[in-house]
């Protein structure tokens, strides 16, 4: 008979090497675990789960604005590659200067409305073109030759500036909730982004006597479209009529563009 110490010893070797189940007594029934189907209550708790997520209204709220902010990041990023050949070149050629004096301006005040609104999408969404536009501008200005043209985004610059300025300091000395604050950016902000949106269309007496929609970038317009249909969603999901509302009226513009650039396609 062999002796306990060396059973012991045997048992410990087959615990190290993962055999304790083979030697291990088998559980009684009561302590086995059971596999229970779910509750009527649990099903029907995933099923509701699973339908707000697929919720029209939680998709606009909830993907939309997250969607929103790399649309808009790209909307701003868009006009890089004609204001990098248009600097390399040292000639503005088709290039229209207006819509990206427009963008600087009306970039800030979306973000300076998300600030006071606490939305950090709207936020986020224009950190870039605030940077991104003043780039435009500072690299464009060199190259307007014409002084009528020149004159004319100097003084969207200058006048958007003295607007933003000016009201950022009435706000402040004022007084006012941040509730009526918020309601005063916002309506600057849409009525600056309504503009902008509205801008490329200032050459459209040349694209339609010319038949080449060369001044109206794709990219941009492309850009604008998409990203203003998200923000539309976000807006009436949250009932913000200062995302909306602008958002809805450059949906529109955007739609046109693409419609003059479909009809009149660039020309090389």
């Amino acid at each position: 008979m062999l002796p306990r110490s060396f059973l012991l010893a045997l048992l410990v070797l087959f615990c190290n090497r993962g055999y304790v189940v083979a030697l291990a007594p088998p559980k009684p029934e009561s302590q086995r675990i059971q596999l229970r189907p779910k509750s009527t209550q649990t099903l029907q708790r995933d099923a509701q789960q699973t339908k707000l997520a697929l919720n029209p209204l939680n998709i606009a709220e909830k993907i939309c604005p997250r969607v929103g902010v790399l649309t808009s990041t790209f909307l701003y990023l868009s006009p890089v590659l004609a204001v990098l050949k248009a600097i390399r070149s040292s000639s503005l050629g088709d290039l229209n200067p207006l819509p990206l004096a427009i963008m600087s301006v009306s970039s800030v005040a979306w973000f300076t409305y998300g600030l006071s609104a606490s939305d950090p999408f709207v936020v986020l969404s224009n950190t870039a073109g605030c940077i991104v536009s003043i780039g435009y501008v500072v690299g464009l200005l060199p190259l307007l030759v014409d002084q009528r043209q020149l004159r004319v985004t100097q003084a969207v610059i200058m006048a958007g500036v003295t607007a933003s300025f000016c009201l950022w300091t009435f706000l402040c000395l004022s007084g006012a909730t941040i509730a009526k604050v918020s309601s005063v950016l916002g309506l600057f902000a849409s009525f600056l982004f309504i503009i902008l949106s509205g801008s490329p269309l200032s050459t459209i007496e040349k694209v339609i006597s010319t038949r080449n929609a060369s001044s109206i970038l794709a990219p941009l317009t492309a850009a604008q479209v998409i990203n203003t249909s998200l923000w539309s969603a976000y807006g009436l999901a949250v009932k913000d009529k200062f995302v909306w509302g602008p958002n809805v009226v450059g949906l529109f513009l955007g739609v046109a563009q693409l419609t003059l650039k479909i009809l009149f396609p660039t020309k090389r």
